[in-house]
């Protein structure tokens, strides 16, 4: 009888791609080199793109309108600005208010006051919160600017056939303009006429000047409710169409959007992932780290009233345990968007987004 063959060695991983601080999968670059050179990357972008810019959050916008409107409140108008804002972020908080809910609050205050706001609509009040302090960008590239560079590379057969902006503000087409890269703002049914870059708006389209519309606004609790209970609303067909035939990068997101997270799993057609977000690594870093360590402390001793038990000698080593905590995090996370057919990029660092977005042109 022969003897058995010896058992072969695990494959050795691949090494990793160093781009800036992060360390890179070569099999993740290689998938979006391969859609870049087949012309079906896609870009998908959230409001992380437009902060360097001093753009707020969606989260901020609102409460920014909000804190506005308070200003002829009879209850809080003669409170200071500062505090009447830190009281609009409380009671964001402590009610748990929705952002969509808020929204659906203000839009209606506007137009029941136009007295207060000096007969401005709602969408001219937005578009000067929204911009109110826009700034140039640091001298480092924004991954914006890496994103404009990677389109004017593309060509009639490779390249990035589209992108998805889920942000108001026309910042991605101001750094198109300035690259003479003809484009086309997608904010309704109309099929698209030439052959100008596609920059789809699904949730409306707020330039920083020229004519804008409330009709394609998504804002408010009830515009929420059209786009996701429309069957066959513009902006859901044309995600679907990226999201089926083509690979996504997602840039910027927090893929918390539950309509979007419904369109993944309804989408899904493979086993093997074929989108990519990209995220950084959570991390704690530096005095945070006594801050976070308190506020576990702090738990502990509730959780342990509760539940009975007593003060304990010798406690376990926080700042390993958060650390811990953390990896857990990024691997629930992983796991969670592969499922829906994301595979998830980690950087180290934001700066170092835009050299991994011009590598991907091989």
């Amino acid at each position: 009888m022969s003897a058995k063959p010896p058992p072969r060695p695990p494959a050795k991983a691949a090494p990793k791609i160093p781009v800036g601080t992060s360390q890179i999968n070569p099999s993740d670059l290689e998938g979006l080199r391969c859609a870049w050179q087949r012309k079906q990357l896609v870009v998908f972008l959230g409001a992380g793109v437009s902060l360097p810019y001093g753009l707020p959050s969606w989260r901020n916008l609102v409460l920014d309108l909000l804190f506005e409107q308070t200003e002829h409140t009879k209850a809080l108008g003669s409170i200071w600005p500062h505090y009447r804002r830190a009281l609009a972020e409380w009671m964001m908080d402590y009610f748990d208010y929705n952002p969509l809910v808020l929204g659906r609050m203000i839009e209606r205050d506007i137009k029941n006051h136009p007295e207060r706001n000096e007969d401005r609509s709602f969408i001219e009040k937005l578009r000067e919160r929204l911009y109110a302090s826009i700034k140039n960008p640091a001298p480092t590239a924004t991954a914006l600017q890496a994103i404009a560079r990677l389109i004017k590379k593309t060509t009639p057969v490779q390249g990035v056939s589209a992108a998805v902006t889920f942000n108001y503000d026309d910042l991605l087409e101001q750094e198109l303009a300035k690259l003479k890269v003809r484009f086309t703002p997608v904010i309704g049914p109309h099929r698209q006429q030439g052959r100008d870059f596609p920059v789809v708006h699904p949730h409306g389209y707020v330039p920083m000047s020229g004519p804008a519309t409330r009709d394609t606004l998504v804002f408010t609790e009830d515009d929420y409710h059209k786009l996701t209970d429309t069957v066959f609303h513009w902006s859901l067909s044309e995600l679907v169409i990226y999201l089926r035939k083509c690979s996504v990068l997602f840039i910027g997101l927090s893929m918390s959007d539950p309509n979007l997270r419904r369109l993944l799993d309804a989408c899904r057609n493979s086993k093997i992932p074929q989108h990519w977000q990209i995220q950084k690594r959570h991390a704690v870093h530096g005095s945070e780290m006594n801050t976070v360590m308190a506020s576990v402390e702090r738990r502990a001793r509730q959780h342990g009233e509760v539940m009975g038990i007593g003060a304990r000698k010798g406690t376990p080593a926080m700042g390993d345990a958060i650390r811990a905590a953390l990896r857990q995090a990024d691997t629930y996370d992983r796991e969670v968007f592969q499922s829906m057919g994301v595979k998830t990029i980690w950087i180290k660092d934001w700066a170092d987004l835009p050299p991994l977005i011009e590598a991907i042109p091989d």
